[in-house]
């Protein structure tokens, strides 16, 4: 291919790249959507997921906006405790911007609360890759952990999560939490790979 014409595509995904985050940043932002993030925010999961899916119906979306519908519909799903389809949100949405460390980390929370420990843990590190030293993706790790009954690793990304930011729970604080949601990690997990 000539160079003359592999300069003119770069760009044109330059150009396209800058006009959707111009659009973006301009607010050129969907009603549906814009209406989806306030009841996110206001945790009305139910009005949140029927806007973004409005959102969706709209189409031609650019596709980091696409991402954060898809990320703020597995943001509700989950927190109405349909983890399915939240995981499902969170793969479309890390499909769109692989570079997404937080849907990394909610899916891995999702994963998490369903005991499917293995492929939880996957999503943790790869959140933890993105974003080193999150406390909030330590601390996702550290639910995988000790849903893996690997209580000292456990302790090590929550110690590090608190020492990060000293406001987030001390892992016995969280392992209390954890007991409460889980009961004994011993014995309750699915190893699963994919």
């Amino acid at each position: 291919m000539p160079r003359w014409l592999l300069l003119g595509l770069f760009i044109i995904v330059v150009a396209a790249l800058a006009m959707t985050f111009l659009n973006v940043k301009r607010g050129n932002i969907p009603e549906d959507c814009q209406i989806a993030g306030s009841a996110l925010e206001a945790k009305d999961y139910n009005i949140a997921i029927d806007h973004y899916l409005l959102c969706l119906d709209a189409g031609a979306l650019p596709t980091e906006i696409l991402a954060q519908v898809y990320y703020g519909l597995g943001i509700a799903y989950s927190a109405k405790g349909s983890h399915n389809q939240a995981i499902i949100d969170y793969t479309e949405a890390i499909h769109l911007r692989p570079d997404h460390a937080w849907a990394y980390n909610n899916r891995c929370w999702s994963y998490g609360q369903l005991r499917r420990a293995e492929v939880a843990l996957d999503d943790c590190n790869e959140a933890l890759r993105l974003l080193p030293d999150q406390p909030e993706i330590l601390d996702s790790r550290a639910l995988v952990y000790w849903l893996l009954d690997d209580k000292d690793k456990a302790r090590q990304d929550l110690e590090r999560a608190h020492q990060l930011d000293p406001s987030s729970p001390t892992w016995e604080e969280r392992f209390r939490v954890f007991e409460e949601m889980f009961g004994s990690s011993q014995g309750s997990v699915h190893i699963d790979r994919g």
